[in-house]
């Protein structure tokens, strides 16, 4: 057996699969060979037969920490993040020195939105072991995922105070400034990543998100020059292209802005597989399983709640400009982009239902619709507690209205837009640091999915009219005080002066838009696309 788990570390999984069967083969109850025959299955393609195998060995030994720990961590590769939680719980009760244990806890307790068990694991590793940055960094990240975003740069700061001269900590703590709108402050964090490590690419990339470049200067040639260091095609390459588009872009270079950002996304685009006929099939089914005549079969849900507000539509078409409108106002909590929803959804209407998903909710109860919309709430209500009013600002769930509806019948859905050729470049401008906007590095397959979106917007106003209220982003540009007052009067909330001064908002944005949210309304952004002329034209010849 050893012999086995000696070839397994090494690589040799074919080797190690052999004893572990000849000894299964001599005594099948082998706790041992069963649990690590399971997980070098797991690794191999074959999960469902090992899950099987590694639960089977802990009814052996139900106490084993290590193989509670590999458990947990298979479910959670394959999507069971619950079980994978209580999984890591036992294995920090059997082992409560374990550090690694519970740093895979408390990560697992971020995944589902429960930030104080979280918190607390992470905070019981440091008491254990100050200097344990895994640790550190991972209570950082949860505080700032709760919307504590002071707690979190004080987590950074503690951290840099014992490793001050860290180029990890003081790029992270500068994203924290960042999204704090502490702008400066974030550029000198930044800067000083620069110093311990000039070739540090993400951080010219953010350096240039928080700068406005007037000028050509020592940084932008510096930050050139790396970039024709780095190899063609490489990650570090991609960054530094978004960041030097940004530059040229602040210096109206247009011309040269493009080239750096379509090498961006060419080299993004390589290096992920996005489908446009599955998404064109996928929009297709959702029209189709939500007609009129299916949302006129079921009945609402009857929940009153009326505390979320949905904020949808295209990226960087200002849905976080509305969030941060909203925000300001002092009964409204301003959460910013939440996978609550989804989750729900996902859950209530699992993909593998009989007739797929989502044409196989022709038969649905309308206690489904029900029972997800209280999940939804008690999600919501556990990470957020105590506030009138809670924005969710996740721009994709468009697709959703018709699900949101159906559940929570109450609450308010906002829809940002923007004109096309203004919202489709600034997302090309944008390396998005989640992977939900795949579509978003190509110009025709952008143009596409626009054209798609379009379409299911007017889809939802014919099937669910007045339901939800349009908000354009070049109408707040040109009037901002009375399209806020519409939008707070929408809400059924009572005017506040506070929403006028938005960028000043005491609050944490994770969003690409994090930087430019913190500046007052600017009109030259409207018809900003129209300086990249026939660069444009892919774009533009494919947008309905």
């Amino acid at each position: 057996m050893r012999q086995g788990l000696t070839l397994h570390e090494a690589g040799r999984r074919q080797e190690a699969e052999t004893i572990y069967r000849q000894v299964l083969a001599q005594r099948g109850d082998h706790a041992p060979a069963q649990h690590f025959l399971g997980l070098l299955m797991h690794q191999t393609g074959r999960s469902a037969e090992g899950l099987t195998l590694m639960e089977r060995s802990l009814k052996s030994e139900p106490n084993n920490a290590d193989f509670l720990n590999n458990l947990g961590t298979v479910q959670r590769d394959l999507g069971a993040t619950q079980a994978a939680a209580a999984s890591f719980r036992k294995a920090v009760a059997a082992r409560p020195d374990s550090l690694a244990m519970r740093d895979n806890l408390g990560a697992t307790e971020k995944l589902l939105g429960r930030f104080e068990a979280a918190e607390h694991a992470f905070r019981g590793t440091i008491s254990r072991s100050p200097f344990h940055m895994r640790a550190r960094l991972g209570l950082a990240d949860t505080l700032q995922e709760a919307g504590r975003t002071d707690e979190a740069i004080t987590a950074l700061s503690e951290a840099l105070a014992i490793r001050p001269k860290d180029a990890d900590l003081l790029h992270l703590l500068g994203v924290a400034l960042m999204e704090k709108g502490r702008i400066d402050e974030a550029a000198e964090k930044f800067r000083a990543a620069l110093v311990v490590n000039p070739d540090r690419a993400v951080s010219w990339q953010l350096l240039s998100l928080v700068k406005l470049q007037r000028q050509p200067d020592v940084e932008l040639k510096a930050m050139e020059a790396l970039h024709g260091r780095v190899p063609a095609g490489s990650l570090e390459r991609m960054q530094l292209s978004f960041g030097l588009g940004k530059a040229h872009d602040d210096l109206k270079d247009y011309n040269r802005a493009f080239d750096f950002f379509a090498e961006g996304n060419r080299i993004r685009r390589a290096g992920i597989a996005y489908d446009g006929e599955k998404t064109r099939a996928d929009f297709a089914a959702i029209k189709s399983a939500f007609s009129k005549e299916f949302v006129e079969k079921h009945r609402l849900s009857g929940i009153e709640d009326d505390s979320p507000v949905f904020i949808v539509g295209m990226p960087r078409s200002g849905t976080t400009l509305v969030e941060q409108i909203l925000a300001s106002h002092p009964q409204v909590f301003g959460a910013g982009e939440l996978t609550i929803l989804r989750t729900v959804v996902a859950k209530a209407f699992p993909l593998n239902a009989k007739g797929g998903f989502p044409l196989g909710l022709a038969g649905v109860k309308d206690k489904a619709f029900a029972d997800a919309g209280q999940d939804y709430l008690d999600m919501l209500r556990a990470r957020y507690p105590g506030h009138r009013h809670i924005t969710d600002k996740m721009p994709g769930n468009f697709l959703l209205i018709g699900f949101l509806h159906l559940m929570l019948p109450k609450a308010k859905i906002v829809h940002c837009a923007r004109g096309a050729a203004a919202t489709c470049l600034s997302i090309y401008k944008t390396h998005f640091r989640a992977d939900g906007h795949l579509y978003g590095y190509d110009l025709e397959e952008l143009a596409d999915f626009h054209n798609l979106y379009s379409d299911m917007m007017a889809h939802w106003r014919v099937v669910l009219p007045g339901v939800v209220h349009d908000v354009r982003y070049e109408d707040f540009v040109a009037d901002q005080e009375g399209q806020s007052r519409a939008l707070i009067d929408w809400l059924g909330l009572p005017w506040n002066d506070q929403v006028l001064a938005f960028q000043h908002a005491d609050r944490g944005v994770r969003t690409a838009s994090a930087a430019q949210v913190r500046q007052p309304m600017y009109k030259g952004s409207v018809n900003l696309w129209r300086g990249y002329g026939d660069r444009l034209k892919p774009l533009l010849e494919r947008l309905k």
